[in-house]
């Protein structure tokens, strides 16, 4: 988690010294979560970037493993979600789940056996549509109850479709995370992060934070130069300031 208040005021720092016109809540937040996504997928490339050292054998072992490394990071955003509110069509015997609104890679679904809680049978992930024609064909490979199928397109098509319900193992999509109040410190999967002011000095133009409303990044700690860069290009380009895109380029640059 990174603090909305610290990226905030080192934007309005940078951008604007006498805090005065230039970054506001607004524009801030315009720029948030598309910077946390351009972050969250620089983030995705380092982690494919340590198979090409393990497979060149320049990975160490053990604890400075880099691909343990990557794989610790992206735990962060290694979810189970069940799915029970599945549509039956019945002219082709499948049950229909909408998509996680945040997935971005599933891992693996399983399936709740009817009459016999507790059993659950592993999926075989298909994306390949032609594929699927020959499996629900063929005498052999024909998916049954122990044995299922689940086909991805824009939703997740489980055959056959008699289970109470799927078991999706997926990587989210970053969101945001509480500031304040009863669930402070935990994840907000429905909301970006965002800077809400409470109240604004008309005559410092100082900003008072509304900790309830307002939502921290989602990503780690050690990410917080990375976002700053992000989100001071985009105000360099916005401001046509070259100081500041300048700024930016270099820091990316040096990363």
């Amino acid at each position: 988690m990174i603090s909305v208040v610290r990226v905030f005021n080192a934007i309005r720092d940078l951008c604007n010294e006498d805090q005065r016109g230039f970054v506001t809540p607004e524009v801030f937040n315009s720029f948030a979560e598309i910077a946390q996504e351009a972050v969250y997928e620089d983030m995705k490339a380092e982690v494919l970037a340590t198979d090409r050292l393990r497979k060149s054998n320049a990975d160490l072992g053990g604890v400075d493993s880099a691909k343990r490394g990557g794989k610790d990071i992206m735990s962060d955003y290694l979810i189970e979600d069940d799915l029970v509110a599945g549509v039956k069509d019945l002219s082709e015997f499948r049950l229909i789940f909408e998509k996680p609104k945040d997935l971005d890679r599933i891992i693996s679904i399983t399936t709740n056996i009817m009459g016999n809680r507790g059993k659950t049978s592993y999926c075989e992930v298909l994306y390949d549509v032609e594929k699927v024609g020959a499996i629900l064909r063929s005498n052999l490979s024909a998916p049954t109850e122990e044995y299922p199928i689940a086909i991805i397109t824009s939703d997740i098509e489980v055959i056959p479709d008699d289970t109470t319900g799927i078991k999706v193992t997926h990587y989210r999509r970053p969101s945001s995370v509480y500031v304040a109040g009863v669930n402070a410190g935990e994840l907000d999967r429905q909301s970006f992060p965002r800077y809400v002011p409470l109240q604004t000095s008309a005559a410092t133009g100082l900003v008072v934070l509304d900790s309830i409303n307002s939502r921290n990044f989602d990503l780690p700690r050690d990410k917080f130069q990375d976002l700053v860069n992000e989100i001071a290009g985009m105000m360099g380009v916005r401001l046509r300031d070259p100081m500041i895109a300048g700024y930016s380029a270099q820091q990316q640059a040096q990363a």
